[in-house]
């Protein structure tokens, strides 16, 4: 397998294992994701756990020069945003937003990068309603 393959699978499944999605279905019933789109330099991921109660995020920064970042989520016309977090090349970093009331809604995780502007993964549905 080339060096680089095995670097975006291992990032791939970490970042499964990170945001709490990797556990069979019948160990984690009601999660619902992950939903991720992949960046320049790195793969941002969404999942919604604990029953549908908690938006979990989780970038891996795979290239580049160290970055600013938030993380937030979108439900409708409402957005919930992270303070600021400094993240480099090789880093996987999580966020969870707990206890939130997301009813039977469609979120979108997002990831708001100092100096380079928004990003947002693909629409995740709640099955925890």
């Amino acid at each position: 397998m080339r060096n680089h393959t095995r670097v975006g699978v291992v990032l791939a499944t970490s970042l499964l294992a990170a945001a709490g999605l990797a556990a069979p279905a019948s160990a984690a019933p009601r999660n619902a994701g992950p939903s991720c789109t992949q960046l320049s330099n790195g793969t941002l991921c969404v999942g919604i756990i604990d029953g549908g109660h908690t938006v979990n995020l989780v970038y891996g920064k795979t290239g580049g020069s160290p970055v600013t970042v938030k993380f937030g989520y979108r439900k409708g016309h409402t957005k919930h945003i992270s303070n600021a977090y400094t993240v480099k090349k090789g880093d996987t970093k999580t966020y969870k937003f707990k206890k939130q009331n997301l009813g039977c809604s469609t979120i979108y995780g997002l990831l708001s990068v100092a100096g380079q502007g928004n990003f947002e993964t693909p629409g995740l549905h709640n099955t925890g309603c």
